[in-house]
């Protein structure tokens, strides 16, 4: 009736990265017939999907640590490069998880790296201009450098954006080379959700692309003096306790 939808599913994994080609057949009934019609869609659904990130942390001169989180449990890809569009580093970590944090290693130091984030099977987040990350100078190198730092910023409110709005405005293409967050990063409690809200939401492109060293407040831990290991805020975070990014061994996040 050349009006009813006939759908057919199919696997994912019978196309490929880059350009994929549709071939469609039609067959009349007489080759001289003129009511020939014919419409198409595909429409993709992914059962897997970024609800979190992807973000950065305990950035080097020589590695970094993407984290993201998803909707269901998979293995964990980044794949990078410095050339947007052409990412041929891979690292894979496969265990199955919902909470997903990738250590690269190697890198070059002072250079910009586009990246993707995802499964073994699919990218699910980045491979464009807006997600990067630069690694730091060799340690010691004299030159100028750009820091943002915020405190109790993690109210939700009206302020919260404004101030926001006024950095990026303020500091356009120039280069970030470290984001501190001094703690009452996340009003009032510092749970997961309140994370969500007040951080994750609120600064989506800082944080793809520029690493974030927060500090604890004691909005971040209810008001506890002796925070548990299960802490949000040491859930989330992925913080050096031996050095890992210089200066002295901590013993603790």
């Amino acid at each position: 009736d050349e009006t009813t939808w006939q759908t057919v599913s199919i696997s994912p994994s019978a196309l490929v990265a880059g350009t994929n080609t549709i071939a469609v057949e039609m067959h009349q009934n007489l080759g001289t017939s003129s009511d020939i019609s014919f419409d198409f869609s595909m429409v993709g659904t992914d059962a897997v999907s970024v609800t979190r990130g992807p973000y950065l942390q305990l950035g080097t001169h020589n590695s970094i640590i993407v984290r993201w989180r998803t909707n269901a449990a998979t293995d964990s890809q980044v794949r990078f490069g410095t050339t947007q569009g052409v990412l041929s580093g891979t690292v894979t970590d496969g265990a199955s998880t919902t909470e997903h944090a990738v250590q690269i290693t190697g890198l070059l130091p002072d250079t910009k790296y586009f990246y993707q984030v995802g499964t073994s099977a699919a990218g699910l987040s980045g491979n464009d201009a807006t997600t990067y990350f630069y690694t730091n100078p060799v340690p010691g190198t004299v030159r100028p450098y750009r820091f943002w730092v915020i405190g109790d910023a993690g109210t939700g409110s009206a302020q919260q954006t404004t101030v926001r709005n006024a950095f990026t405005t303020f500091n356009g293409s120039t280069r970030t080379d470290a984001w501190l967050m001094l703690g009452d990063n996340a009003y009032n409690s510092g749970t997961d959700a309140e994370y969500q809200s007040y951080v994750y939401n609120i600064y989506p492109s800082i944080l793809k692309s520029v690493v974030l060293w927060p500090a604890l407040g004691n909005h971040d831990t209810a008001q506890s003096t002796n925070p548990p290991a299960s802490l949000p805020y040491f859930e989330l975070f992925s913080l050096p306790t031996s050095a890992e990014a210089g200066g002295f061994p901590s013993g603790t996040e």
